[in-house]
């Protein structure tokens, strides 16, 4: 359905396509503005428009030079230009993208927080003097390759699987006698439950690290969110 406020956009590389031909009457006669996109300027279309835009090839890729490949692709370019200078005309924002695209995977990481997808049961939480058993216990247990010391609703730090292989790789026979605390990485990057999807990805992406602590505006540990929540 084309409406009175309607900017028609028309292709044929030839100018010639008789099925967009037949309708040219109708759009003039309903006052909408016509823009073209031909390889001829000389071409019936081109002459019947308000504006048009030459995408002329010298010749196809194609082995026999007949087939549309170059100019297809002189197409797509000239489209994408076109839709850019829009976006840029009309201010388009990335939340404009989301509003308009809410399913795809783009959309879902500008509305989705972090709140919405990070893991808040059973984390695995463990006390500064845990020892080196319980730690592998406990990173097996979760599921999430890594384990959160809590000490007085504080976060202390966190101890990842690697960092167990390392302990084990570099304390050998002292690995036992080792607590949480001994290993742990005391600054944990952390991320506000509110937090987009998006920052939750720039900020990983970042610091090179596939997990962060989801905390609320105190600080306190409300879950955890990793690289696979975001990219489902």
């Amino acid at each position: 359905m084309i409406s009175a406020d309607d900017v028609i956009l028309a292709l044929s590389y030839s100018g010639e396509t008789d099925e967009v031909l037949k309708i040219v009457p109708f759009i003039h006669s309903n006052g909408n503005l016509l823009i073209s996109m031909t390889g001829n300027p000389e071409s019936t279309l081109a002459k019947n428009s308000a504006l048009h835009l030459d995408i002329g090839v010298r010749q196809e890729a194609c082995i026999l030079h007949l087939a549309p490949t170059t100019s297809t692709t002189a197409q797509i370019a000239m489209g994408d230009a076109l839709a850019v200078a829009l976006m840029k005309a009309r201010n388009f924002t990335s939340m404009d993208f989301a509003r308009l695209h809410p399913g795809g995977s783009l959309g879902r990481r500008l509305l989705m927080t972090v709140g919405n997808v990070m893991r808040s049961h059973d984390l695995p939480i463990v006390g500064p003097d845990c020892g080196a058993t319980e730690m592998i216990h406990t990173v097996s247990r979760g599921g999430l390759g890594l384990i959160v010391i809590i000490e007085n609703d504080r976060i202390e730090g966190i101890v990842t699987d690697g960092d167990i292989r390392r302990a084990m790789e570099s304390r050998q026979s002292e690995f036992f006698n080792i607590k949480a605390i001994d290993i742990a990485t005391r600054s944990p990057k952390t991320i506000n439950v509110g937090a987009k999807l998006i920052e939750a990805e720039k900020k990983m992406t970042r610091y090179k690290v596939n997990s962060l602590l989801a905390v609320d505006d105190e600080g306190k540990l409300k879950g955890v969110i990793q690289i696979y929540d975001i990219k489902l």
